[in-house]
């Protein structure tokens, strides 16, 4: 993992790689020039050099410390994302000459009095590479080892870099599971990895198994995984982080290991990256993960039910009839709608048995979100205006883009059943991530609830930015800032 640090310019020495960040005006004007370097940049003709977002200029001097120039553009557009994706440029240039170690100078912008951080996070979360499969390592792209923020007060800046060290590794381990092949991530291992990680964080950790699914008569999560030679797990993760009080907040995730659409069996080019599909259970592992790492002052319970959605002989079909957890009965539409149907039991036994007051699911649970918002933006949907506010506020911090879709009562009559008490896809698909949210909506009572829809945020089809191509552990930073806020009402 990369080490953060903050120092003074004073540590700078001649075998040291300096990163600048710097606007079009900046050098123009030759305002961005550090005085303990001036006299490294009177040799330096850094004219040629126009500052446009994603580009850099490097200078390798002898006896003197190497220049690492990156644009920011103009000042005006200045914004916490583009610091994060300049950062990452920073990272990129670094592989590509071959550095492990840099210094990066925070630069004196009148934008944001949170520079620092969102260098930090830019820098800790674009120096990633999953590639423990490859056998031929030369040619995978060295990452950083060691990042230093020199800093006239470095002192206040060790708490925000250990914060975002501990928040954005998890993101980190987060993109690594979500990456990882169904053998190694499945329901039996998953549950593993979580007992390993509660053991280490102290938090506490009840995994439920096939045996304990079927005394909860939880039907949803028995009929989907029963085509799997992988049995159902319910893992349930407890951080208590303020003992003398009773509120909590959970975290539901989906967690289909491999999905392969059932009986409606998904085609070629959609089903090659269904190890993907829980990357919502990853996403709520690994804050909670970071919030006990971090102790923050919050109850917390993480709830992630385990299956893999399977065709065999014993594989559930369309048309099918299954009681959930809370005692409706569910009729299959589709055999490939069926994170909402491990979540809805999930859902119902965080809300009676747990009293949460607030439940947030996070799940890749539909195509029609990427159609909606492509992978750049995720959907949440609730009926909660402070949950709303909460989540939103979070994700304007993290820049990990969530919007608001309507939650009408009249997308009831869609979801009604002919042989039960609803269908978990009617017949017309439209609306498809409102119906997904709204067959949710049916297993939750009087708690306050929310639905994000990560389908098209957590898996990208190429590089962008500070996030990488394939797993981007999206949700864990947008959950963990969210509860971080919330959870202290």
């Amino acid at each position: 993992m990369l080490t953060l640090q903050a120092k003074k310019f004073e540590t700078i020495s001649s075998s040291d790689t300096v990163a600048i960040l710097c606007t079009q005006e900046q050098i123009d004007s030759n305002s961005f020039i550090p005085q303990p370097l001036s006299d490294v940049f009177a040799i330096i003709n850094t004219k040629t050099f126009k500052a446009k977002p994603n580009t850099y200029f490097f200078a390798a001097l002898k006896d003197k410390p190497s220049i690492l120039l990156v644009g920011l553009g103009s000042h005006k557009d200045i914004t916490p994302e583009s610091l994060r994706n300049a950062a990452s440029v920073i990272v990129g240039a670094c592989s590509d000459k071959s550095v492990s170690e840099v210094h990066i100078v925070v630069p004196e912008i009148n934008v944001t009095n949170d520079t620092a951080r969102y260098i930090a996070e830019g820098v800790y979360l674009a120096n990633y590479a999953f590639n423990r499969y490859k056998t031929q390592k030369e040619e995978t792209s060295p990452l950083l080892e060691k990042a230093i923020l020199l800093s006239d007060n470095p002192g206040q800046l060790s708490p925000l870099l250990k914060e975002v060290s501990i928040v954005c590794s998890n993101t980190l381990l987060c993109r690594d599971l979500v990456n990882e092949i169904t053998e190694n991530a499945n329901p039996l291992t998953i549950a593993k990895l979580a007992k390993k990680i509660a053991a280490q964080s102290k938090i506490k950790c009840t995994v439920y198994n096939k045996k304990d699914i079927e005394k909860m008569k939880m039907g949803l999560l028995l009929a989907v995984s029963q085509g799997s030679m992988y049995p159902p797990h319910l893992i349930v993760m407890h951080y208590k982080g303020a003992p003398s009080k009773k509120d909590s907040i959970a975290l539901v995730g989906k967690g289909i290991t491999f999905d392969t659409g059932g009986i409606n069996l998904k085609p070629s080019g959609h089903i090659e990256t269904m190890r993907t599909d829980m990357a919502g259970a990853a996403a709520c592992l690994y804050t909670i993960n970071a919030i006990a790492q971090m102790k923050l002052p919050i109850n917390v319970y993480t709830v992630i039910p385990l299956a893999e959605n399977m065709i065999s002989h014993t594989a559930y079909k369309p048309g099918d009839v299954f009681t959930a957890y809370n005692g409706k009965t569910v009729e299959i539409g589709n055999t490939d709608a069926e994170g909402r149907l491990i979540l809805a039991d999930a859902l119902s036994f965080t809300e009676k048995k747990l009293k949460p007051k607030a439940i947030i699911d996070i799940a890749t649970l539909t195509g029609a979100c990427i159609v909606s918002f492509g992978e750049i933006v995720a959907a949440y949907l609730t009926s909660d205006e402070s949950l709303s506010t909460a989540l939103f506020n979070a994700s304007e911090t993290t820049g990990e883009k969530i919007w608001r879709m309507p939650l009408y009562k009249e997308y009831n009559e869609e979801i009604k059943s002919d042989i039960a008490d609803i269908v978990n896809v009617p017949a017309v698909r439209n609306a498809g991530t409102i119906i997904g949210a709204t067959f949710l909506k049916n297993f939750i009572e009087n708690t306050p609830w929310a639905h994000i829809d990560i389908a098209g945020t957590s898996w990208y089809s190429k590089n962008r930015g500070y996030n990488p191509k394939n797993a981007t552990g999206f949700g864990v930073r947008l959950l963990y800032e969210f509860v971080k806020n919330f959870g202290v009402r």
